[in-house]
């Protein structure tokens, strides 16, 4: 006997409905009463002024949650739409206008960077009295008057990349080099081509490609774009990133009516409102994001939100929308050959790479000077932020405090978890 095919097309039916009933019990689903209980807890012992939490995946919101101290700062509603300093979340931005010129034959990882600047071309290197460049110091040295030498090799577009081209931070162990590059007073410059004016007359800490030394490269990157486009890299932000991916939530200025979230420190043992030469990253000055500015420095100048920031990092990393092709997409999100393999990976293109023996592996994270995260799982297609305003927390900063272990701790094991 014939069985009908109206049978056979009830059983089709019937497979595909369930097939989608159990794909939709392995969606992720998080126990979120554990993971707030986390954030609050640091929040409400006086660790950070505020945190705020959001995941997307593919669908929308997996988590939010945001907790304020309100004791500092009263009825503040943090959310999706707060208006955050960004800090070095910015150098991926200014990476990703650069791998756009470079794709388009106006920049090269080998050309040199005089070739723009032209006013470094007689920078010096400052060595110690053995003849090591500062930046193979291992312990602080009062060492003015500096000795300075020559360059002995070419600084590069690929050292601005890297952190290999010798600009630096006040973190140098250096208190000359310190001294120097924060009596610039580089926030309250008046464009690009005073900075460059300024970097001009002081010496690099080490000699162009000599090793890793993280410091104001991707802003002297953000000259360089400048002076190829012959425009302010605000401009160009807004022609290469704004309008090609149709973005918001992301800008250099402060937007009108907008007052930013105070700055907070823990450096002396417990919360308090940051003063001035509390955030000595550039000297006794921090951005100031003012809409009149014509000071953009790709490094550490940018203003995001939390929904910005995922929607640019959702765009730049999908081939079929981004800016750039895949092979750009690949070098910016891909691990370097000669890391070990059992920790975190510098991809040389403004991100960092969670190693191997992490139990979040393979997130492609970014971070920022006052305790600002941002993270892309591939395996379990989720986007992420955690934002507070804070620098020198009594927890650590950069990925050892231990409010973010405890985090991504419980959000991964529930993740694991979901799926089974």
């Amino acid at each position: 006997m014939k069985t009908p095919s109206k049978f056979y097309a009830l059983i089709l039916i019937s497979l595909i409905l369930f097939n989608c009933e159990q794909s939709e019990k392995k969606q992720i689903e998080l126990q979120k009463d554990k993971l707030n209980h986390i954030l609050d807890s640091y929040v409400e012992s006086g660790v950070y002024p505020f945190l705020y939490a959001r995941i997307e995946g593919e669908s929308g919101i997996v988590y939010e949650h945001s907790v304020t101290n309100r004791s500092i700062l009263g009825n503040l509603k943090v959310d999706g739409d707060t208006w955050i300093r960004i800090w070095s979340m910015s150098k991926l931005v200014t990476i990703s206008v650069a791998m756009d010129l470079i794709e388009e034959d106006k920049l090269s990882f080998s050309d040199p960077v005089t070739k723009y600047i032209p006013e470094f071309k007689d920078l010096k290197v400052a060595v110690d009295k053995s003849g090591k460049s500062i930046s193979q110091l291992t312990q602080v040295d009062n060492d003015c008057p500096l000795t300075l030498v020559d360059m002995d090799s070419t600084m590069l577009v690929k050292h601005l990349f890297n952190h290999t081209a010798g600009f630096y931070y006040t973190y140098t162990l250096s208190n000359c080099l310190n001294n120097l590059i924060s009596s610039l007073n580089i926030p309250t410059l008046y464009d690009g081509d005073e900075l460059i004016e300024k970097l001009a007359t002081i010496p690099l800490v080490q000699q162009p490609g000599e090793s890793y030394h993280y410091g104001l490269n991707i802003a002297v990157l953000g000259l360089v774009i400048e002076r190829i486009m012959d425009k302010n890299l605000d401009e160009v932000f807004e022609e290469r990133v704004i309008k090609k991916l149709g973005l918001t939530g992301l800008q250099y200025t402060a937007p009108k009516g907008v007052e930013l979230i105070p700055a907070f420190t823990g450096r002396n043992g417990y919360l308090e409102t940051a003063k001035k030469g509390d955030l000595p990253i550039l000297g006794q000055h921090v951005p100031n994001y003012d809409s009149n500015q014509e000071l953009f420095l790709g490094g550490v100048g940018m203003l995001g939100t939390a929904k910005g920031y995922i929607d640019y990092w959702r765009k730049l990393l999908d081939p079929d929308k981004s800016f750039l092709n895949k092979e750009s997409i690949s070098k910016i999100t891909s691990k370097p050959l000669d890391f070990p393999k059992d920790q975190g990976y510098q991809t040389g293109f403004g991100a960092y790479i969670t190693g191997e023996s992490d139990h979040q592996n393979n997130l492609l994270t970014v971070g920022g000077y006052e305790f600002t995260k941002a993270w892309v799982d591939r395996d379990n297609k989720l986007f992420g932020v955690l934002f507070s305003q804070v620098h020198s927390t009594t927890d650590g900063d950069g990925l050892g405090s231990k409010m973010e272990k405890e985090f991504y701790k419980e959000l991964y094991r529930q993740i694991n978890d979901s799926k089974y």
